[in-house]
Formats: C-alpha cells, structure tokens, sequence
C-alpha cells in the first residue's frame, strides 16, 4: 500500500483510544506512575509528574505522575519552550491558553512588513507594526509533511521534509496591510507571521506523541522508536512523524485545543507498529499529523 494511502488509513477508526481535550471542562485526568521515566526507563532516579499535553495548551487537562527524569525533562524542556512561547507563543496569548506566570505573557503582537513587487521580489524592509493583542490578527504557524518514511512508499525529498504552513484572520490581516500601505505609501504589503522551526515543531509533536501512547498502552506494549528524536540524539524526525488528509473526522469542537487518537498500521512495511495522530487547533483546519511511536514487542527495528 502506498505510504500515503497507509497514513490516510490511520484515522479510520482503527483507534484504541480518541482523547478529545477541552481545556474548560471536567477536572482532569491523572494517570498513576509506572515507576519509571517514560522517555530513557531510569527507574532509579528522581520522577516528576509530565503533562501528556504540555500545561501551555492543555492545563492540567492529563497528567502523567512520576513519569519523567529531571535529564530528560531539561532536554525536553528546551525545545518545548521554543516551540510554546516563541512559535505558539503570541496565537497561545491571543486565545488566552493556559499560563505559569501571567505577568510574563505579552500584551502586544509586533509583524514584520515589507514591499514586495509582483512577482513577490522584497523591494525594502517596512519595519514593524506592533498592536494590542485584541487588535492582531489571529495567527498560527505549523508545518506540513508527507508520509512517514517508516510507511514505506514513494515520496520526494521535499514532501519529506515538508513546509510552513499558516493561518491568519483575512479580516484583521486586511486591515493591517492597508495601514502599513498609507503610512509607507508602499504599493503591496507583504506580513511575517510568524516564525516556525521545524526540528523544534516536529520533536513537539513526537514528544506528545510518545507520552500519549505510554499513557494508553504503557510501556511495555511496544518498542519505542521515538526515544532518540525526543532526546535530540537524532534529527531524524520524518522517518517516523508525518502528515495525512484529516477529513472531517477530526474536524472537532471548537473548545477542542488538542486531539489525539491511537492506533496500529494494519499493513505495509509497518504493519503492527503503534501510531498516534496529533491534531493541534482542529477548528482552524491546521494540518494534522501521525506518529509511528513504536514497533511490536517481538519486532526487528530495521
């Protein structure tokens, strides 16, 4: 089966568990300690608990207790930071996600504009309109993929490694063009976003991957192959992280922030490995992604 069509097939319905997170209701979840880390296995060392979904977008949606070891939480720590307060970090106060600490979150959203020609050529650099949050446009950036390569099948480099994807308010966007194009009298307007990393971007979202899968099944139902990328001793992400056509089966309800559905491939060259899809905002149709977390117990990991 071509790779595609297998990473199509992981949202129909082949799912041991669907976690739909609404960050208002109910009181959470707490899921109890294996008495190890989830990421390395240390069971020797100091445990916190870990929020499957991190705190920044989930609250205390689901927590995982003692599940993760003070070493890999500074390394996780390090790209998640990146990830929710510099590429998420102006939508995530736009919207009023969950925070630590409310004094540090900002209260304006500054774009970079410049003049381009028509094919698009950067004639000058505009500066940057900085503006109330309640007057920004609501921006979000992500990533687009395809197909894990774990799946086998035909893909070209750059589908590989993919491209920025965004998503912007035509209405408040409009408004700040047209602004920018009185002040500067510059013919066309072109608007930064947002910055995306995508190393940062696609560890994130194999992180919460790998922790949702190890909260359903535990940790002895699979072999992970995902341990290596969350620590960052491998960049090889698009080996076992992707994207696939959503449908409308995840098209969610609007207080959905994050959904996450686990399953296995049911053939191909992955046959049996553990999947999870990780779907961010849904409402805004962003891209969604699968995971290939693990390999069954008995496997050889080629």
């Amino acid at each position: 089966m071509a790779a595609k069509q297998e990473a199509d097939r992981l949202n129909k319905g082949i799912g041991c568990s669907l976690l739909s997170l609404d960050i208002e209701g109910g009181r959470g979840k707490r899921i109890p300690s294996l008495g190890c880390c989830i990421y390395c296995g240390d069971s020797r060392c100091r445990l916190t608990d870990e929020h499957v979904v991190p705190f920044a977008l989930g609250g205390n949606a689901v927590i995982f207790e003692k599940a993760c070891c003070i070493s890999c939480q500074q390394r996780i720590q390090r790209y998640e930071q990146r990830v929710l307060r510099g590429q998420l970090g102006t939508y995530r106060a736009t919207i009023g996600a969950p925070t630590r600490n409310k004094k540090d979150r900002p209260t304006t959203a500054a774009f970079s504009c410049i003049e381009v020609d028509c094919q698009g050529q950067v004639i000058r650099d505009l500066g940057f309109k900085t503006l109330a949050l309640d007057q920004a446009p609501l921006a979000l950036s992500s990533w687009v993929l395809g197909p894990p390569r774990v799946l086998g099948g035909d893909c070209n480099p750059e589908d590989r490694y993919g491209r920025p994807w965004s998503y912007v308010d035509k209405t408040y966007i409009e408004k700040l063009v047209q602004e920018v194009r009185v002040q500067t009298m510059a013919k066309n307007v072109a608007v930064k976003l947002a910055d995306i990393n995508r190393d940062d971007f696609l560890r994130f979202i194999v992180k919460t991957a790998h922790a949702y899968a190890i909260s359903e099944l535990g940790m002895n139902a699979f072999r992970p192959l995902a341990v290596d990328q969350i620590l960052c001793r491998s960049n090889d992400l698009d080996y076992i992280v992707g994207g696939y056509d959503e449908g409308n089966e995840l098209a969610g309800d609007p207080a959905d922030v994050v959904r996450l559905k686990c399953g296995t491939v049911q053939d191909g060259p992955a046959a049996d490995y553990v999947a999870v899809n990780v779907h961010l905002y849904p409402l805004l149709n962003t891209p969604a992604h699968v995971v290939i977390v693990g390999a069954p117990v008995n496997s050889i990991i080629p």
